[in-house]
């Protein structure tokens, strides 16, 4: 064997041979990417809309809070039609579309010259780029039904560790060559992505499911969550080898539990994006007249992305074998006891504790909310659901950072207790989610006897 074809050889060596599982390590590597530039420059917005005029305070924060809405606000809005779009055409032709996007936009932001400008190339982002609502449908493309929650966890894992050393590494570059000419960095990671996708992910049918897989049969032995597992599996099933059509918004948003998804991703993205800017508030209101105050925020904040991450990944993983819905009740549960005592903190060494303890308790809800969903989700429409799931989430993280600033403006403890008080009517609702799952298969699931017959 020659050393030139040896070479290709060996590199295919180290990919799998599943065109899913590359599929997933193509999404995974172009996520870490895209998330990692994006958190190198946002950050630092408010100083580069310095340079381009907008010198006072308040004009800086108005269109600081407008540049940084607007982009997902839009993006949430149109993913659910790119999505279905996705789900005719195919998705690597939306991955490129959206990865050369991205690109081009942060390569454009080098060239601004003013804060209209700048609002201009934020508003197109929004309209055709659409990462963020369509990264969970692309990494499950062609996944098995019991390997979603794995996906997903590595998934969210990755973005969450992305976005907590991206501030860093922003900073240390800004301060090298500048805020402008980090856009130009921002931009060749993402292009990066694309030619990475490009050579990796390849288009691949549906998760065919069993004939008859829409038969589930409650046990009338087991306890509720055999039920809810009988009603995640069951599909309607087609005839052997017959297409079918892709369903319609209405269709999915009719299927059993789907709708009740939608107010867990929103809320526990809008408190966790809250999270972002109200624990530095709190950390330097503990550390004033402290040395080193910017430092230890720095510490607290990364070791609650820390925690989050290695909860997303640990409980996707566990989620391939469990049913998600006790994981979820448990998850939120955890988050009410962990975030109540927060407001009540005295000491940076107990509120980074506890902080911990949070991101260790609610890292993987969103995890397992989602994993939830892919098994409600036909596999010949999971871009549209996903998309419809992911956009509920990108609302409540757009809605987080405004409504901290209210509550914060009364006093900073204000939306650790509302966060509080979310978690515990989400673990309320996950409660209702398991009897809602029990009654739906007892009513629409065929008996036993009535399947022999």
């Amino acid at each position: 064997m020659s050393e030139s074809s040896a070479g290709p050889l060996r590199t295919h060596a180290l990919l799998p041979r599943e065109p899913w599982r590359r599929n997933q390590v193509a999404v995974t590597i172009a996520a870490a990417m895209v998330f990692l530039g994006f958190t190198l420059v946002t950050p630092f917005l408010p100083f580069y809309i310095q340079t381009l005029g907008i010198h006072e305070m308040r004009r800086i924060a108005l269109w600081s809070g407008v540049l940084l809405t607007i982009t997902p606000l839009l993006a949430s809005i149109l993913g659910p039609w790119w999505g279905r779009l996705a789900d005719h055409v195919g998705m690597k032709i939306m991955v490129q579309r959206i990865l050369f996007a991205i690109a081009a936009h942060w390569g454009l932001m080098y060239f601004v010259t003013n804060v209209w400008q700048m609002l201009g190339l934020r508003v197109l982002l929004g309209l055709f780029s659409g990462f963020g609502t369509m990264s969970v449908a692309l990494v499950t493309h062609g996944c098995p039904r019991e390997r979603i929650g794995r996906a997903v966890g590595v998934l969210q894992a990755t973005q969450i560790l992305s976005t907590a050393i991206g501030p860093l590494f922003g900073g240390l570059l800004a301060h090298a060559i500048g805020i402008r000419s980090a856009f130009l960095v921002t931009s060749a990671l993402c292009s990066t992505a694309f030619f990475f996708v490009l050579a990796l992910y390849r288009d691949t049918g549906p998760e065919i499911e069993p004939a008859g897989s829409g038969m589930v049969v409650v046990p009338q032995e087991g306890p509720v969550t055999a039920g809810v597992r009988a009603v995640m599996s069951g599909t309607p099933a087609a005839a052997a080898g017959a297409p079918r059509a892709t369903p319609s918004f209405r269709d999915i948003l009719r299927r059993p539990l789907f709708i009740h998804l939608l107010p867990q991703l929103f809320l526990i993205n809008m408190v966790d994006r809250s999270l972002f800017l109200v624990v530095p508030l709190f950390v330097s209101g503990l550390a004033v007249g402290r040395d080193g105050a910017e430092a230890l925020t720095g510490i607290v904040v990364s070791a609650g992305a820390l925690a989050s991450a290695a909860s997303a990944y640990a409980i996707g993983r566990r989620a391939s074998r469990a049913s998600p819905i006790p994981l979820l009740r448990l998850s939120l549960a955890g988050s009410t006891v962990a975030i109540a005592p927060m407001a009540l903190c005295r000491s940076i060494t107990a509120f980074a504790l506890l902080r911990v303890i949070l991101g260790l308790a609610v890292g993987g809800a969103m995890t397992l909310v989602y994993t939830l969903g892919g098994h409600l989700i036909p596999p010949n429409a999971r871009a549209t659901a996903y998309s419809i799931l992911s956009s509920a989430a990108m609302l409540g993280g757009a809605l987080g950072p405004v409504l901290c600033g209210l509550l914060t403006s009364i006093d900073v403890r204000a939306t650790l207790l509302l966060g509080a008080c979310v978690y515990l009517a989400l673990t309320l609702h996950a409660a209702s989610l398991s009897r809602r799952a029990g009654m739906a298969a007892a009513f629409s699931a065929p008996t036993v006897r009535e399947k022999r017959a």
